[in-house]
């Protein structure tokens, strides 16, 4: 009731009830999409809270930090078991310190080591004896913490440290390291040998060329230019087979069919995520040109009700200014007559001369 006679016109012209209806439909539209939106979120929360709150913590420690951040997945045998809920420096007056690993290289007793607190889910076994890692998830899947099981049947209990190995490299920068290496070796080695076998051959070919005194000086000077190049094949031989390693071309070869399988991998999980990636922006469209809607639909009905609201205020504010006077006029004669009648209480039972009516009262 108090809405309709808010939007009740107060006189003809004016918005009327059925304008009201609608914007109170629109406007309970409006909360019931608020509404929603508010309980598909609440539904994701709980759907999440497990993995979020729940399970129990491990702690790893790693020299350095590079690669590992909050959020990072705990895998182990191939299955996400939880994530890295937080990452803290460890310094020299902690408690804690003595866990840091040792990595055998120069460094300042007051450099930090960093503590990862994994959250692994509940009920999950991890044995006692097993070990982390940090390593790559993939050619595009950033990093991830993996746990190797130890063989023993009691599980590491809660906010147990776990021992952790040195990082896993990462393949591709290791076959990248790898090329850079073998490029260098050949600029060092190889080419100027090349060259120098062609600076040898072309002083061969000169020294046959001028040989017209004797035959046996020109067979002599080519036998000498042929044994110092077989000489010098020898050694660019040696020297190829002590720069390209071939445990290390197997290695590279080994890389880069690992390379080759993870970039596999990413692009087919990329082809079976694009369409969801694809639904999902078109939900997130449609659902912005709905707010959008929603938003200009609603926004002259509210500005129609403020103007009549507005209005309305003034009419009253117009029709409540005489009353007042009246009111003060009325008061003020009161406080007169008081007067009168504590001055002279006989008055009341004479005449009094009639005055004349105050001006407030001819409106």
């Amino acid at each position: 009731m108090p809405l309709e006679r808010l939007h009740q016109p107060p006189e003809i012209g004016a918005p009327g009830i059925r304008r009201g209806r609608r914007q109170r439909r629109d406007l309970a539209l409006a909360g019931l999409f608020v509404v929603a939106m508010a309980g598909v979120v609440l539904g994701v929360v709980l759907l999440n809270l497990p993995a979020l709150f729940g399970g129990y913590p491990l702690r790893a420690y790693f020299p350095d930090a590079a690669g590992l951040d909050r959020g990072l997945d705990v895998v182990q045998e191939g299955f996400v078991i939880g994530h890295v809920g937080a990452v803290e420096p460890v310094f020299a007056g902690d408690a804690d310190r003595a866990e840091c690993p040792e990595t055998g290289a120069l460094r300042s007793a007051e450099l930090p080591c960093f503590r990862a607190t994994l959250r692994i889910q509940r009920d999950w076994p991890v044995p006692e004896g097993s070990e982390a890692q940090l390593a790559p998830a993939g050619f595009l899947g950033g990093n991830q913490i993996r746990i190797q099981p130890g063989p023993a049947d009691e599980r590491l209990a809660a906010d147990a440290v776990i021992p952790t190995l040195p990082r896993q490299p990462d393949l591709p920068s290791q076959a990248a390291l790898a090329l850079t290496r073998l490029q260098a070796a050949i600029d060092d080695t190889i080419r100027p040998a090349l060259q120098d076998l062609q600076a040898r051959i072309q002083g061969l070919i000169g020294a046959l060329g001028t040989g017209e005194d004797g035959e046996e000086g020109a067979g002599a000077v080519a036998g000498e230019g042929l044994a110092e190049v077989f000489q010098n094949l020898r050694q660019l031989s040696a020297d190829i087979e002590q720069t390209v390693d071939p445990e290390r071309i197997g290695a590279i070869l080994a890389s880069v069919d690992a390379l080759t399988a993870n970039l596999a991998t990413a692009s087919s999980g990329l082809e079976s995520r694009s369409d969801d990636v694809g639904a999902a922006v078109q939900e997130y469209t449609a659902l912005g040109t709905d707010l959008r809607r929603v938003v200009n639909q609603a926004e002259p009905a509210v500005t129609d009700s403020l103007d009549d609201v507005q209005y309305l205020l003034q009419e009253i504010s117009a029709a409540l200014a005489p009353i007042l006077a009246n009111i003060e006029t009325a008061s003020r004669n009161l406080s007169a007559l008081t007067g009168d009648l504590r001055e002279d209480p006989k008055s009341l039972l004479f005449q009094r001369p009639q005055q004349e009516p105050t001006p407030w009262l001819d409106r």
